[in-house]
């Protein structure tokens, strides 16, 4: 076992995976967050087959399905609730592992557990320089300042040390979408997962445990007319008339908090500049078409962990780089370009030929699930 210094920024659910990966092997790392608390989004998440099995490989995965929803199925559906097609997750090869859904703070605090007393909250890197002995670190908390062997971001699509790093080539790209998420209550809803189509605009209905709904929905907005006013107002505007449960998960909002972001994805992956490495989003932020962000974002802890526990660092950030990089860019890939046709979706003609595709083919997040599985 080699042994390094880490320092960890941000303690979202990538820097947590790593924390816990590294603590696993034995290898000393500092966590510091810029919040002075943990403080959870609200929303809900999905975990496919691999986000199992990664956190089988943390020891985690018990303390998962204690909290999380199974689900089964997949369905895809005109707004109107016609089904255009469905998929089973419970057969080959997607059997691998269960599909699983909860509440991210949940997760959060699963992977919080035994941590938290060790996060320097509060706390940011006010300058990184990465030189060959390591990265030069000064911290806002004066007492964290100086050499580290590595640095990792896990700071989320948001990352200043990745604007640092990458300052002209890696802007983030916006798709010209408007999202919206919240969990609502809906006893004995008895659904699978449920993506509602209409052009550009998707209502998906997640359940999270046997009462309650994750909720996401987005429309194509290149104005970004629905930037401003009320959330409930525009889902209500937008979804109002669609069928299955949507109009009366709409009429029990209310005032209930939604949270609405613009989509966007890191313009080109990263991994690593220097001795500063990325994980997660920070690294490689995309559509959520294959719910891989947790995914990728354990997959990317246990990697780097992996490569540091046998190798010297260069050494470990090359050996990671090199495994991640062929599966994290076929994921960005294959979850943003649908995305990036969505324009097309605005003419009834696209949209006709999009639901044609998935009559034939299958729902497109099954399809890429189908090739993870393979690969």
């Amino acid at each position: 076992m080699k042994s390094h210094r880490i320092l960890i920024s941000g303690a979202g659910i990538a820097g947590l995976a790593l924390a816990r990966c590294l603590q696993q092997l034995g290898i000393e790392h500092v966590i510091i967050e810029k919040n002075n608390q943990s403080n959870p989004s609200s929303s809900g998440i999905a975990l496919p087959f691999n986000a199992l099995q990664a956190l089988r490989k943390m020891g985690l995965a018990e303390k998962i399905l204690e909290s999380a929803h199974q689900v089964n199925e997949i369905i895809y559906a005109k707004k109107n609730g016609r089904i255009i097609s469905r998929a089973s997750l419970l057969e080959a090869p997607l059997n691998q592992d269960k599909f699983v859904a909860m509440r991210r703070s949940k997760l959060h605090q699963i992977l919080l557990d035994g941590i938290e007393s060790h996060i320097h909250f509060g706390t940011t890197i006010q300058s990184a320089h990465s030189n060959d002995e390591g990265v030069d670190i000064t911290c806002s908390n004066a007492t964290l300042s100086g050499q580290y062997d590595a640095v990792v971001s896990a700071e989320g699509i948001h990352s200043t040390l990745r604007d640092q790093c990458f300052p002209n080539e890696n802007s983030l790209l916006d798709h010209n979408i408007s999202n919206w998420r919240f969990v609502i209550e809906s006893p004995n809803h008895g659904l699978q997962p449920t993506y509602m189509l209409a052009q550009t605009e998707l209502f998906l209905t997640y359940p999270i445990d046997t009462n309650s709904l994750y909720c996401y929905a987005h429309v194509y907005d290149d104005t970004e007319k629905f930037k401003n006013g009320s959330p409930q107002a525009h889902l209500r505007n937008l979804f109002g008339d669609f069928g299955g449960k949507v109009s009366s998960i709409l009429d029990r909002l209310g005032d209930q908090p939604v949270i609405c972001s613009r989509l966007r994805s890191v313009r080109n992956p990263c991994y690593a500049k220097g001795r500063i490495v990325f994980v997660g989003d920070a690294g490689s932020a995309c559509s959520p078409l294959l719910q891989q962000g947790a995914a990728s974002a354990f997959e990317d802890a246990l990697c780097f962990a992996e490569q540091c526990h046998k190798h010297d660092m260069d050494t470990a950030i090359l050996g990671y780089q090199k495994i991640r990089a062929p599966r994290v860019e076929w994921v960005v890939k294959t979850s943003d370009d649908p995305i990036k046709k969505m324009k097309m979706m605005a003419n009834p003609v696209g949209a006709s030929i999009r639901n044609m595709m998935i009559r034939r083919k299958g729902p497109l997040n099954v399809q890429g699930w189908k090739q993870l599985a393979i690969d």
